[in-house]
């Protein structure tokens, strides 16, 4: 500790200046706290309570940089996935690789870089539905009957099971009550988009126990249709459900158990090309350098073209996840112990074309299925006392095993020498693996509470790990790689915070915390790689500030903050044409760089103007840089990316969200507006090599976008209007590499409009 903060302090203060400056430009002034002239004397805005902490308070009160949309906003801003609520949140911003669960999330430039598609990977942050992590098996679980979503940005490993080096997501779901209720909704939308769902709560037990259920089905003909005769496009179903039971057989014991499905079918990536072809791709179909080489092959590119492709084999993507968990809580008078455990298991499927062209060069074969099974014990203090305190375990087992192949099709331009006619149906490429990871944590924490001004928190976290890989890689027949290796990772990472309120509504917190994620054994034998990657840590520097001005009417909340990132994980992946032999080899593993660091300032704030107005907005400032990676390997070629920006951490996150409501008979009607602001960021670690040849597309464009909605709504009936994304902005979060002969492939936005009616009963 000693020997960094030196080095660090001068450029933590510098970027924690700004919200300290906002702050006291605020509060300078005995009138800030006071409510203007004719403001009502009640509490105009409802307080927003989270579990953050794993106790129960006010959102104000906790000193971590956190964003919680309640159930209330989720139904406002009509959130249906990860992507939804991450844009009310700053510094947040995320990749998608084709399909609604294949999203990876980046927090203040901290991101999972590692292969989407591994056995088993490390996580650079927590996944939380009711204290169960699902990170090992979704990024987008079912959103219906929520109750709230917390996004923690920064370390937290000393509250939470697992590591959660970058921060972590709360998804806390609605529970069983003792009367019955239950509520149903329909909409459609763009593009034959049809979604209903529903909740139904039945006490079964008068006061002992209760069940409640919710589901959710859509289906939607897509906005990208395949022009060639066999048809087709990304049309989509998507079906998920949730049953939970809750058994009170004490006042003060409470136990959980839930059992939860999804389902989703595609009939493609959601992807277009965009004419960029990578240079062994380049080479194979054009005989060409990397570039805009690609053959528009009837439909064009990106983003002349936004809704086409051409591809002639049929695709199947799609994924399933479901999980049990069970969690008890046992409140004796001074202390509180819960008990979480439960299973999952995600499968993940690719079938079909793999080339997204008209003519047969190749088609894949994957199926990855991944399970975990973990639990946690945690005994905390109850109530406010002198000293507040948890202490807790967990342990656990991921598993993942995988099976991929890469086919020759009819005019593959890789046939092996000595094949007679085409080489259809014959293996190219092929990769089996069977991993896991097992681990065991301690963590503990306490606050010390001063007085009602002063608090001081300190906690630490061990961490143990063990990974183990079986693989074996192939080429054309031939097994190019055998592995069976297994390494072994441990840490302690503290936590410190310093919180300080000077008056009822406001509080001031610094806090150093040490966040690690563990390393691993590579999956393929490769001389550019290294037989282990290092664990990835790093330091985290916040200096934030909260408070509420007239009577709550405007809740405002600030953070600067500084990361130091130490052997930062980064994937390896692609493939080339061995000079030796001629057959096409794939590199796939993971490499570290050295250093880098991330900083900036978020700003949230929350207000009613009136009693029918309410305004929100967000701002996240991040700059995130490699400081030392001299030999990073990108598609082939080695590189030194010192000094050169992160992916997945665009400079600006921006949001803003207006609401206006007026009585209307038995009714309130309402009108909203959201708007959303990212800047442009490195989707894909090829920028590097390929940022000065004309046309690459992997940095993804700044955008802006707006949503308007309107609608009417009592106790019991809501009906709902929209426009999402309404001035039809053109942009892509990813843009993703594969055989494809069009080129590299990315995600278009689209516009939609839809509507949706729901009863509460």
């Amino acid at each position: 500790m000693s020997y960094f903060l030196p080095r660090i302090l001068p450029r933590a203060l510098s970027a924690c200046a700004a919200p300290v400056a906002i702050a006291a430009a605020l509060i300078s002034g005995p009138a800030w706290a006071q409510a203007p002239a004719g403001a009502a004397e009640q509490d105009m805005s409802s307080d927003i309570v989270v579990t953050a902490q794993r106790r129960t308070e006010s959102i104000q009160n906790v000193p971590i940089a956190i964003t919680a949309v309640t159930s209330q906003t989720l139904k406002d801003q009509n959130v249906q996935g990860v992507e939804d609520y991450f844009a009310l949140t700053p510094n947040v911003s995320f990749q998608s690789n084709g399909s609604r669960d294949r999203k990876d999330l980046a927090i203040r430039g901290i991101s999972n870089q590692l292969n989407p598609y591994a056995d088993v990977r490390q996580s650079s942050y927590a996944f939380y539905i009711d204290e169960f992590n699902v990170a090992a098996g979704t990024s987008n679980p079912q959103i219906v009957d929520l109750e709230r979503i917390e996004v923690l940005r920064g370390p937290q490993g000393t509250y939470f099971g697992r590591n959660a080096v970058g921060g972590a997501i709360n998804v806390v779901t609605k529970k069983p009550v003792n009367h019955f209720e239950g509520e149903a909704e329909v909409g459609y939308a763009s593009y034959g988009t049809k979604r209903a769902q529903g909740v139904i709560n039945v006490p079964i037990v008068d006061g002992l126990l209760a069940v409640r259920a919710s589901g959710q089905y859509e289906e939607s003909d897509g906005y990208i249709k395949n022009i060639n005769p066999i048809g087709g496009g990304n049309n989509s179903k998507y079906y998920t459900g949730r049953i939970q039971a809750r058994l009170t057989p004490l006042d003060n014991l409470t136990w959980d158990v839930a059992y939860s499905y999804s389902n989703e079918r595609l009939g493609m990536r959601n992807g277009v090309p965009t004419g960029f072809v990578t240079r062994t791709w380049a080479s194979v179909y054009y005989g060409l350098s990397a570039g805009l080489v690609g053959d528009p092959d009837g439909v064009g590119f990106f983003p002349e073209n936004d809704n086409k492709v051409n591809f002639d084999r049929p695709q199947r993507v799609g994924s399933k996840f479901s999980y049990i968990s069970t969690r008890a809580v046992w409140d004796f008078g001074l202390a509180s112990l819960t008990g979480v455990f439960g299973h999952l298991k995600s499968d993940v499927f690719n079938y079909g074309d793999v080339d997204g062209g008209s003519r047969d060069f190749f088609y894949e074969d994957l199926r990855l299925t991944r399970k975990s099974t973990s639990g946690e014990l945690r005994l905390q203090s109850n109530g406010s006392n002198l000293l507040d305190w948890s202490i807790g375990t967990s342990l656990g087992k991921d598993s993942g095993v995988s099976d991929q192949s890469t086919y020759h099709g009819a005019d593959s331009p890789l046939c092996p020498a000595g094949t007679v006619g085409n080489c259809s149906g014959l293996e190219v490429t092929g990769a089996d693996g069977d991993s896991t990871s097992r681990y065991f944590a301690l963590f503990a924490q306490g606050t010390l509470n001063f007085s009602e001004q002063f608090a001081a928190t300190a906690g630490v976290r061990y961490s143990w790990e063990k990974v183990t890989n079986l693989s074996q890689t192939r080429s054309n027949g031939t097994v190019t790689g055998n592995n069976d290796r297994s390494a072994a990772f441990e840490d302690i990472s503290p936590k410190f915070t310093l919180t300080y309120k000077p008056q009822r509504d406001w509080m001031i917190f610094a806090t150093a915390s040490r966040g690690f994620k563990s390393g691993g054994t590579q999956t393929v034998n490769a001389t550019q790689l290294r037989n282990e990657f290092e664990p990835e840590t790093l330091w985290n520097y916040e200096l934030g500030t909260k408070f509420d001005l007239f009577n709550s009417r405007v809740r405002v909340d600030v953070t600067g903050f500084y990361m130091d990132w130490k052997d930062v994980q980064q994937t390896i992946r692609f493939q080339f044409i061995d000079p030796v032999t001629g057959l096409l080899r794939g590199v796939s593993g993971i490499a570290n760089a050295a250093s880098a660091e991330s900083y900036g300032v978020e700003a949230s704030f929350d207000a009613r103007i009136t009693n029918q107005w309410k305004l929100g907005g967000q701002l996240g400032f991040n700059k995130s840089k490699y400081k030392d990676y001299p030999n990073a390997l990108i598609d082939g070629v080695v590189l030194d990316l010192s000094g050169q920006k992160l992916t997945t951490a665009p400079k600006w996150t921006l949001g803003a969200q207006t609401q206006y409501t007026v009585p209307v008979g038995d009714f309130d009607a309402f009108a909203r507006a959201e708007w959303n602001y990212r800047s442009k960021m490195i989707s894909n670690p090829y920028y590097y090599l390929y940022k000065a040849v004309d046309g690459e597309p992997f940095l993804s464009p700044s955008y802006h976008t707006v949503n308007l909605r309107f609608g009417i709504e009592n106790d019991r009936f809501r009906a709902v209007v929209y426009a999402e994304n309404l001035f039809n902005a053109h942009y892509y979060a990813n843009a993703y590499e594969k055989a494809f002969y069009s080129g590299v492939q990315v995600e278009p936005s689209y516009r939609s409009f839809g509507a949706s009616v729901g009863y509460k009963f």
